[in-house]
């Protein structure tokens, strides 16, 4: 196992020095020896290209001359503060693509808040039938069953209906309930069934 760590890290070391002798190398070579060199000098009139002889070598190659006239302008770059964005004809990125009228939203929503999360105040109070009393004058638990056949227990001030009711008294043979439908609150009375 140390055979072949020790291996792996001289072929490491190999293949860095190797890289970094031949990224020197390429530093250090001159363009002259392996090249052909053009020299360009800015001339106002005329422009004059020779050809090399073909007799001779590339490294003998005669020089070319361009004139300032044939040199493309330099590139100048548009500030980027000059740009002016024009939105006609072209579609809005941040518009929704359906349109909801206002109106039914609020509906939507009033009917969501319609539904209370208490399970007592979903149904309006007839709903709910009363089949068991059990305690005392100064303590007594009711229990009513809905429309899904589910039972909940009934005490002084618990709240029951759509129209914000509240138990104010449980006798011995009903159960009776103040609905704040109006300003002038209203009594309703849920008769304990005995069948």
């Amino acid at each position: 196992m140390k055979k072949i760590k020790l291996i792996a890290g001289a072929f490491i070391i190999i293949c860095f020095s190797a890289s970094v002798a031949f990224t020197a190398e390429v530093k250090n070579a001159s363009p002259s020896s392996s090249h052909t060199s053009v020299k360009v000098t800015p001339v106002a009139t005329t422009t004059q290209v020779k050809q090399p002889s073909v007799v001779g070598s590339v490294a003998n190659a005669a020089p070319a001359v361009i004139s300032a006239q044939d040199q493309p302008p330099p590139l100048t770059v548009a500030p980027a503060d000059n740009y002016i964005y024009n939105p006609s004809g072209k579609p809005d990125p941040f518009r929704p693509f359906v349109t909801v009228d206002a109106a039914i939203v609020k509906q939507q929503v009033a009917k969501k808040a319609e539904v209370s999360m208490f399970p007592l105040q979903r149904a309006d109070i007839e709903r709910y039938r009363v089949v068991g009393i059990a305690g005392d004058k100064d303590h007594r638990v009711a229990i009513c069953e809905d429309a899904a056949k589910k039972f909940y227990p009934l005490y002084v001030g618990t709240r029951i209906g759509l129209y914000n009711g509240r138990v104010i008294e449980i006798l011995a043979d009903r159960v009776i309930v103040e609905e704040y439908e109006t300003k002038k609150p209203r009594r309703v009375i849920l008769k304990l069934r005995k069948n």
